[in-house]
């Protein structure tokens, strides 16, 4: 490297003039090298700040943390307040038995390829803290902790060749309010493939066509399965035509179309015995096709469906939601035009989308934070809005929305 001071001043003096001229807009984000002048700590500062701490390169809006060697932390890491990429890089990051890994606090975190080990002994804390925010997690594995994570109102998702804590990627799945967005990626980044065998485009002759908004690369699994897969008799007696077993990331929302007409019946993998639960079905070109948002098992009966006109998920236009029963979380605020007399709903919080106004059981979907919907009616407690193709009610509490608009 040439040294600093026999470089021409001319150099200097153009340098400055470029990164003055520069617009701001053009940067997008910003990668910060955790190293021997930068500890994960200032890191994760920096891109929490927008600054620069110690010598960590400055944050900017969504930033990719990436590790140059492997770390042991003494002490635990800042609490996560922005959108970071957490790349692992392949490295390991030890941390001490009584801490807690990672504090997300209205942020968004991605962790790809990383190993975090906890230090030998009994634990009691989680793993993981998040509070109204985002997590995902690729190609990645949390050992040696037996504790779930601690979730208030935040999605997440497990992608890839994951393990956490010895739980499967459904049970950690089941620890949040629902599916998160997914992998944050910086510009020109290249998504992160989970290293998995998918099974939903080999299943076989004359098999259902499987689609999902993210591609099936994105988690979601599929297996034929017979009278004993399906496992309840009154749908074995009905004389079923075929039958799919469908799992992993079906949260997102995916979209299975038989190739003949029928019926269908669903059963729910939430349940055990397998239950029969409501879900949207239709005819389409011949096909039977179901919208699904859970994993469960999928059972064409003799019978007829109803025809509608319907988007398959993968092929759905970039401007339009894609068809399914409840939308994923999004990076991106939906923009609701505000016309004269229209009430407007925004999300501060990730919220639960109910059939009824109740706490009850009873949730459809869900909303992520920064959402703008059309409040369709409702009182002092409760909104009935629309969130793509689904209508339902969200809590009217000031903690979790703001309205604008003719919203008296």
């Amino acid at each position: 490297m040439k040294n600093p001071a026999n470089t021409p001043m001319a150099v200097f003096v153009f340098l400055a003039l470029y990164l003055a001229l520069v617009p701001a807009q053009f940067v997008s984000a910003n990668d910060i090298k955790v190293d021997n002048r930068c500890s994960l700590a200032q890191a994760i500062g920096s891109a929490n700040n927008d600054s620069s701490k110690a010598r960590c390169e400055t944050g900017y809006k969504i930033d990719t943390i990436i590790l140059e060697e492997n770390l042991v932390l003494e002490d635990e890491l800042p609490d996560i307040t922005s959108r970071i990429i957490l790349d692992g890089n392949g490295h390991t990051i030890r941390i001490h038995r009584r801490h807690t890994a990672f504090i997300i606090k209205w942020g968004n975190l991605t962790i790809k390829d990383l190993t975090v080990k906890f230090s030998s002994g009994n634990r009691s804390g989680p793993t993981i803290e998040i509070r109204n925010g985002s997590l995902t997690i690729v190609d990645s594995q949390f050992l040696n902790c037996t504790g779930k994570f601690d979730v208030e109102d935040s999605l997440g998702v497990v992608q890839g060749d994951s393990e956490i804590c010895n739980y499967t990627a459904e049970t950690v799945a089941s620890w949040f309010d629902g599916p998160a967005s997914p992998p944050v990626l910086a510009p020109g980044e290249a998504p992160v493939q989970p290293a998995v065998v998918f099974t939903c485009e080999t299943l076989g002759g004359n098999a259902p066509t499987v689609s999902a908004r993210y591609g099936l690369q994105s988690g979601v699994q599929c297996k034929r399965v017979d009278a004993t897969g399906i496992g309840n008799q009154s749908v074995i007696d009905a004389g079923y035509i075929d039958a799919i077993d469908i799992y992993g990331y079906v949260e997102q929302g995916v979209e299975l179309c038989f190739p003949q007409l029928g019926s269908i019946v669903f059963l729910d993998a939430a349940t055990a015995p397998r239950s029969r639960a409501p879900v949207e079905y239709f005819a389409r070109n011949g096909m039977t096709c179901a919208s699904l948002n859970r994993p469960g098992t999928v059972v064409l009966v003799p019978g007829q469906p109803p025809v509608i006109e319907s988007v398959p998920v993968e092929q759905a236009p970039a401007s339009e939601p894609a068809v399914s029963e409840q939308a994923p979380a999004s990076e991106t605020t939906t923009t609701v035009a505000s016309q004269s007399g229209q009430c407007l709903v925004t999300t501060i919080a990730n919220l639960k989308l109910r059939s009824i106004p109740f706490m009850d059981d009873n949730v459809i979907g869900y909303v992520p934070r920064g959402e703008t919907l059309n409040r369709i009616s409702g009182n002092e407690y409760w909104h009935y809005v629309q969130y793509y193709n689904q209508t339902g009610w969200i809590s009217a509490s000031a903690r979790y929305v703001v309205t604008s608009g003719a919203c008296a």
